[in-house]
C-alpha cells in the first residue's frame, strides 16, 4: 500500500528534475546574452548626445532666494544651498537606463558623463523632497506643495515626494489633482514608477 506514495514521489522529483534541467538552459541563455550584449556595449564608439534632455533647475519656482538661502531653519538652509550648487551642473534623467543600454547607445567613453549626470537628477529630486518634507514638518504647506509639484514637474521618481503631496492634496480636499498625479506618475519610467502608482490608487484616503 507503499507504493502508491513511492510512485507519486518518483513522479514530483522527475518532474522537478526535468524543470530544473530547462530553467538551467533558461539561465545560462539569459546569462550568455546579458554578456553577449555587454561585449557589444564595450566596442561601441564615442557617439553624439543630441538626443539627450537636459534639466535645467528654475529656481524662480521655488520659494528661496537663488543669491543667498536665508531660511532661519539650519536644515531647510542646507537643502536649499544643496540645490543651488546644482545651477551650472548637467542634469539629466537616465532612471530606468541601464549603463549596457547607455553605452550600445552613446558608447562606452560618454558612461562616466552620463553617470555624472544622472547623478546630479538623483541629488535634485532627493533635496527637493527632503526640503518639501520640511517644510510641510513645520506646518509650512503651501511651501511644501509649491517644492513637492515642482519635483514632480521634473519627473521625480522618490515615493515620498508622491505621498506627501498626495496627502497635502488630501487635506485640501482637492481630490482631481491626486488623480492627475496618479496620471504623472504613470509616466515615470524608473524602477519605482509601479510603486508609486500602487500607493496613489489603493489608499482610500486619496480618493473621496
Amino acid at each position: 500500500m507503499f507504493f502508491p506514495i513511492f510512485t507519486t514521489l518518483g513522479i514530483i522529483i522527475a518532474s522537478f528534475s526535468i524543470y530544473m534541467r530547462h530553467s538551467g538552459k533558461n539561465i545560462n541563455a539569459g546569462i550568455k546574452e546579458l554578456w553577449k550584449r555587454e561585449l557589444e556595449a564595450n566596442s561601441v564608439r564615442k557617439q553624439p548626445l543630441t538626443d539627450i534632455v537636459y534639466i535645467e533647475p528654475d529656481f524662480s519656482k521655488l520659494p528661496l532666494n537663488p543669491e543667498s538661502p536665508d531660511d532661519p531653519d539650519d536644515n531647510i538652509r542646507d537643502y536649499q544651498k544643496k540645490l543651488l550648487a546644482l545651477k551650472d551642473k548637467k542634469i539629466v534623467n537616465l532612471s530606468g537606463i541601464s549603463n549596457t543600454d547607455l553605452k550600445l547607445k552613446y558608447g562606452v567613453a560618454n558612461l562616466d558623463y552620463l553617470s555624472s549626470c544622472d547623478e546630479n537628477f538623483l541629488e535634485l529630486v532627493k533635496y527637493l523632497y527632503l526640503w518639501g518634507n520640511a517644510l510641510y514638518e513645520q506646518g509650512r504647506i503651501q511651501e511644501a506643495k509649491q517644492v513637492l509639484e515642482y519635483g514632480v514637474s521634473v519627473h521625480s521618481d522618490v515615493k515620498g515626494n508622491y505621498r506627501l503631496l498626495a496627502q497635502i492634496y488630501a487635506d485640501e480636499f482637492d481630490f482631481c489633482s491626486v488623480e492627475l498625479l496618479t496620471a504623472d506618475a504613470e509616466k515615470l519610467t524608473a524602477p519605482t514608477r509601479d510603486s508609486i502608482v500602487k500607493m496613489l490608487k489603493t489608499t482610500d484616503y486619496f480618493h473621496e
